[in-house]
């Protein structure tokens, strides 16, 4: 009953104004460069020069709780043949009980080699697209029942993102990106009432950095990367991730995230996954599946909704 009254609290507040982060978490966020920030390059590019990806990734929070947001990701990288441009796309479905959205967008990017010796490179890019919102009001408990709409309200809204992204080829990248860059309102009409969410800018940094494995042989590494969100007044969220690619065949990680401000929270992921090539006689690909799962460690939900889950399945090849 906790977890059905809290989770109806939620969808009433995010309905009147709730400024909180919008847009979907990942645990294994390198997987999802051009969703984050529509100026990345995959580290399937960065690491084995693939420069053509597609895959699909499917998250689920609150594994405790019905209705509980999920996220499903379909995305497309390719890198130009000449190394001048990046050209991407994806659709994101993402969902929260009643509440719900789902974009279709396009990515460009533009590299300005700054070489020499090494595969050095700034990227600046920009993403574009439609999102359509959809809110089932006739379903949600309101409080006030009298207030309670009795038909559904479904919008089209256009979204626009930035970002840039500097890499040296198999050892470092850094990231920043604003996704949502205008924030317009979002405003659901009902007969007996209007009901608006307002869509605020995010600002995302990354980094990484490759490091030579300990372990000895030529297949392995170990990557630190971070993730940084920051949505005006909410709590600024940092994730840190450690994975060591154990050799040509696995890999596996861990890392901590957590939100610091007045609402502080913290979570331990771990993460594995396997990449299957040349072992199982493809040539010029790599298919890579991933699984990850997130427990909460300090949150005030996370007794009662649980962690959540991942799975990503990609595709990348070279021409």
């Amino acid at each position: 009953m906790k977890t059905r009254h809290f989770f109806t609290i939620l969808c009433c507040a995010i309905l009147t104004g709730l400024q909180a982060q919008q847009l979907p978490n990942f645990t294994i966020y390198r997987d999802q460069w051009n969703v984050i920030n529509p100026a990345a390059l995959s580290n399937n590019y960065i690491i084995n020069e693939m420069n053509y990806t597609v895959g699909g990734s499917y998250r689920r929070n609150w594994l405790n709780v019905q209705d509980a947001p999920q996220t499903q990701i379909l995305n497309f990288e390719m890198v130009w043949e000449d190394r001048s441009s990046v050209f991407g796309a994806h659709v994101i479905n993402d969902k929260t009980g009643k509440l719900g959205q789902t974009g279709f967008y396009g990515n460009y990017a533009y590299i300005l080699d700054m070489g020499g010796r090494t595969d050095r490179a700034l990227v600046i890019g920009l993403g574009a697209g439609l999102v359509q919102y959809g809110a089932k009001l006739s379903e949600i408990d309101f409080p006030d029942l009298s207030n309670r709409p009795s038909i559904d309200d479904n919008l089209l809204f256009p979204d626009f993102s930035l970002g840039a992204f500097f890499y040296e080829e198999d050892r470092y990248y850094l990231g920043v990106s604003i996704p949502q860059v205008f924030g317009l309102d979002t405003r659901f009409t009902a007969e007996n009432g209007r009901y608006d969410v307002k869509r605020l800018p995010h600002v995302y940094g990354v980094g990484g950095y490759y490091f030579d494995s300990f372990l000895g042989n030529s297949t392995s590494f170990l990557e630190v990367s971070s993730w940084l969100r920051y949505v005006p007044n909410a709590p600024l969220s940092i994730d840190v991730n450690g994975r060591l690619q154990i050799s040509e065949l696995y890999w596996a990680g861990i890392g901590l995230g957590g939100a610091i401000g007045q609402q502080k929270s913290m979570s331990v992921r771990a993460e594995t996954g396997f990449v299957f090539g040349e072992q199982v006689r493809i040539e010029n690909g790599q298919f890579k599946l991933g699984i990850a799962y997130d427990q909460p460690l300090i949150s005030p939900l996370g007794r009662y909704f649980g962690g959540a889950f991942e799975v990503h399945l990609l595709y990348s090849w070279w021409k």
